[in-house]
């Protein structure tokens, strides 16, 4: 062959089969919808349920909820804080990628919100029953994560916004405070990590006091709120 046919097949194995292949990826997880008008594409990406972070977040609740179960079972700590650091691992996974393949969608968002408390809530049950860990820190702070944060995670859908994470259109103070990446972090980071690294309830006790805070005044600034008619994307 001469090498004109080698650098069309080069070519073509560099960036033609590449970007067909994508495409292919992309439009069998929801990704693209390729011949549509770019309204419809937004139409259809906001319906969309078979999306490639949807199914991390499925593998991310099954996999949790049985490494979990075998914790609790078999009373092993160890085993219960490997469900917790592979929920972290594949909750920021499957949000990265939604965004970075424009695949974030209203079902994706309520999917996600859900796993967050069934996971998180299995993990402190089965601390408290391993450890007799602090029950009325590890209370107060289910009561905000599957009350207070649950509540306020879905008043996006007063909004046409697809999901919390573009809060920062209907109020800069609230996201930042709730879903920005400190806002995520400290909802649930630090109570958790100094529960499992220190045996002292004064500084979770704090931290929780502060949070506790936080949603308070996040649910103030919301009731000053009046959802607008429509709510259009940059």
């Amino acid at each position: 062959m001469n090498s004109s046919g080698l650098c069309m097949i080069g070519t073509i194995q560099r960036y033609i089969f590449p970007y067909f292949a994508r495409g292919w990826f992309l439009h069998f997880f929801g990704g693209v919808n390729m011949g549509l008008s770019d309204a419809t594409q937004n139409k259809t990406r906001v319906e969309a349920i078979r999306t490639l972070p949807n199914f991390i977040t499925a593998i991310r609740t099954i996999s949790c909820l049985v490494i979990f179960s075998i914790a609790g079972y078999t009373q092993d700590m160890s085993l219960n804080i490997v469900g917790l650091v592979i929920y972290w691992a594949l909750d920021c996974l499957d949000g990265y990628l939604a965004r970075r393949l424009e695949q974030e969608t209203i079902v994706g968002a309520q999917f996600d919100i859900l796993s967050d408390r069934i996971l998180i809530a299995y993990f402190y049950l089965n601390y408290l029953s391993i450890t007799s860990g602090p029950v009325l820190i590890v209370s107060l702070f289910l009561l905000n994560f599957m009350v207070f944060d649950h509540y306020l995670s879905n008043q996006y859908l007063r909004w046409s916004i697809i999901s919390p994470n573009y809060f920062y259109k209907i109020d800069r103070i609230v996201w930042a405070l709730n879903w920005s990446a400190f806002g995520k972090f400290i909802n649930t980071g630090p109570v958790t990590l100094l529960l499992l690294l220190t045996k002292s309830v004064i500084a979770p006790g704090v931290i929780l006091i502060l949070v506790l805070i936080i949603k308070g005044y996040s649910f103030y600034r919301l009731s000053k709120l009046v959802p607008p008619t429509v709510i259009e994307f940059d």
